[in-house]
């Protein structure tokens, strides 16, 4: 039994390797002819590491030379190969067909010659060459009939006749066949940018080195000063240096580093990545550069010139300052625990209590100490500012006691002091020279580095005006509150302008304001539920007054009174309440100051109030749209006539 299941093995292991020879010998029938062009050059395209094409079509012989995947022109100058280029070559002679073939033999029976066929001077040479073996193809005229043309094979014993838009890629110009590009290091891989600047007026020595490298947290200056750098302006110069292509090529006849400023150059770019580094070097601008600016450039190491755009490079002269980190203010928002704002006996405390929310505190010499709410929002925009405050010049980056001095940072106009949650703490120090009225200088507690920051936000920014940090919500009512009646006067007269009375809970404001127009109702219910909630654009003086003073010898009457009586719920009846604003007359378009006996302050009324008060007490009469009623039909207005000449008398 066992004998019979081997028998059987046998038969169909027969079978198997008789089905695979069927199907070698039917790919060796459908594959390369015997004797055929692509037979006889595959090798060496496949493995090809150089490649020479020369004859009467070119000027120049070119040579390129690969190494790993990558390749590059030796001649007629050392530069990158358009990889493209390159392989398009490769790829149009790897599946290279004869339309026809015929032997040297042949044709010298007949008492022709190579000469006849155009392959005794031909048109190109093709030198294509593996670490083992070299093949050579002479390309002469196109033949009588059809776009063909005659190739002289490798072993130089046999014609074919191919067609010319297969032999078209091998004639690449020579700009197509170099490539444009300058730095091959991928943008991922760099690790560092170093400049080399001379002539700069900045440095004594007339040479300025600047050195940028990448950490973990993003790019750090370290030189010509150790600094933070702006992380998205080296990432685009990075970028835009990768990008950066040849404009022209000079050719080698015409190339003069010292005319052309490369013995000496200007400007120096590094690049460094994984293990090796390119460097640009910057000579003079092209006097023959058409439209843009350009530079003539080489590459370090490498005799080739070329021109370069000039904008990018320009640029590059300021990038000490350009690509340092003008954000100076570095701490954890969600971990601050409190801000102090100083300037001589002022102090503004703002203080961040269990809770989250914000207290602020004013105190000067001789004062009460009175806690107040601080505005949400107010504190959120205060700490943003300070975390984004920004330099918009770098004063002095080593600082001594004379600098300190010099600067106004002995009598400074500003301190503010940060204290976190670790119990670490941040002073930034604000100052000016004495006599100085147009710049503000900042510098933070600790280090050398002193900046120059806009004045006029930054001191709007850090107050020392308590008003500005207090809670912008004057008064809430409870949500089960009511408003029971409202009554709105007009005090330069003693008249009501208008007064409501909600006498059963169940029918709404809406139903009890429906005999008014549609623009007098909404100012009426906007007003009603600013009453609920009222808010202030912001405070004026943190007193009531009797009239609003513009100075100290002119004031603003209280013009407009508004009052309210409130029903608060209770255990058997109702709780009375009254709440009640005074205004003036209204001083712009987004101003109308308004006061409170109750919360003991003065203040600017948001725009939502100003705009109700507006329609409800302005004296102007409203157009008949804003009042609901019919616009009339528009008269039709009648033409002038038109004016006659005057006779023109004529001299008698």
């Amino acid at each position: 039994m066992r004998f019979n299941f081997t028998i059987f093995l046998l038969i169909l292991n027969i079978i198997t390797f008789g089905f695979i020879a069927l199907l070698n010998q039917r790919t060796e029938e459908t594959g390369l002819k015997a004797g055929s062009l692509s037979e006889s050059i595959g090798h060496e395209i496949i493995e090809a590491n150089r490649i020479v094409l020369r004859g009467a079509g070119i000027k120049k012989a070119r040579v390129l030379t690969r190494k790993g995947s990558t390749w590059a022109m030796t001649e007629p100058i050392q530069w990158a190969a358009n990889y493209f280029a390159v392989n398009r070559i490769l790829n149009q002679l790897q599946f290279l067909e004869e339309e026809a073939s015929f032997s040297v033999q042949e044709i010298k029976k007949i008492g022709q010659s190579l000469g006849d066929y155009g392959l005794e001077s031909p048109l190109l040479q093709l030198s294509i060459s593996s670490t083992d073996n070299t093949s050579e193809l002479s390309m002469g005229n196109p033949t009588e009939i059809g776009n063909n043309v005659y190739l002289l094979g490798p072993d130089g014993n046999q014609i074919y006749v191919v067609n010319h838009q297969a032999i078209d890629s091998l004639l690449v110009d020579l700009n197509d066949l170099r490539s444009r590009k300058i730095f091959d290091i991928p943008v991922f891989e760099i690790e560092a940018l170093g400049l080399q600047i001379r002539n700069t007026k900045t440095t004594a020595n007339g040479e300025l080195r600047v050195r940028i490298a990448h950490t973990n947290g993003g790019w750090t200056l370290e030189a010509p000063l150790n600094a933070d750098a702006d992380t998205s302006r080296v990432s685009n110069v990075i970028n835009t240096l990768s990008a950066i292509k040849v404009e022209r090529f000079i050719e080698p006849n015409a190339s003069d580093p010292v005319l052309q400023g490369l013995e000496s150059p200007f400007m120096r770019v590094t690049l460094q990545g994984n293990k090796r580094q390119q460097t640009l070097l910057l000579g003079n601008k092209d006097p023959s550069a058409q439209g843009k600016p350009t530079y003539f450039a080489r590459l370090d190491g490498n005799p080739t010139i070329f021109t370069v755009q000039a904008a990018p490079f320009n640029e590059l002269q300021k990038a000490q300052e350009d690509l340092r980190e003008r954000n100076f203010m570095n701490f954890t928002p969600s971990k601050l625990h409190s801000i102090h704002i100083t300037e001589d006996d002022l102090k503004i405390r703002l203080q961040k209590l269990e809770t989250g929310e914000w207290q602020v505190i004013h105190s000067k010499k001789g004062t009460n100490i009175t806690p107040q709410r601080a505005d949400h929002d107010v504190m959120i925009e205060l700490i943003a500012s300070l975390r984004s405050l920004r330099a918009i010049d770098f004063a002095n980056d080593t600082s001594t006691p004379s600098d300190l001095d010099r600067f106004g940072f002995n009598s400074p106009r500003r301190t503010i002091s940060l204290t976190h949650s670790d119990d670490s703490e941040t002073e930034l120090i604000l100052a000016h020279p004495e006599n100085e009225n147009r710049k503000l200088y900042a510098r933070v507690n600790g280090t050398e580095f002193i900046y120059e920051v806009d004045r006029r936000s930054t001191l709007e920014t850090f107050s020392l005006n308590e008003l500005k940090y207090r809670n912008r919500i004057l008064d809430t009512l409870p949500e089960a509150a009511r408003i029971h009646s409202i009554k709105l006067e007009n005090l330069d007269n003693g008249t009501t302008i208008f007064e409501y009375v909600q006498k059963d809970p169940l029918i709404p404001w809406v139903a009890l304001l429906a005999e008014e127009t549609n623009t007098r109702r909404h100012a009426v219910l906007q007003l009603i539920e600013d009453l609920r909630n009222f808010k202030v654009k912001s405070y004026l003086i943190d007193h009531y007054t009797d009239a609003y003073p513009l100075d100290n010898e002119a004031s603003l009457p209280w013009s407009f009174q508004i009052s309210a009586k409130i029903l608060l719920p209770g255990d058997e009846t109702a709780v009375e309440d009254h709440r009640s604003y005074v205004f003036t007359k209204r001083i712009s378009g987004t101003q109308q100051p308004g006061g409170s006996k109750k919360y003991n302050s003065v203040f600017q009324i948001q725009q939502s109030t100003l705009d109700a008060l507006y329609i409800l007490t302005e004296d102007m009469p409203l157009p008949p749209e804003a009042k609901g009623e019919a616009v009339p039909e528009p008269q039709a207005i009648e033409a002038i006539p038109e004016p006659q000449s005057p006779a023109i008398k004529k001299d008698a």
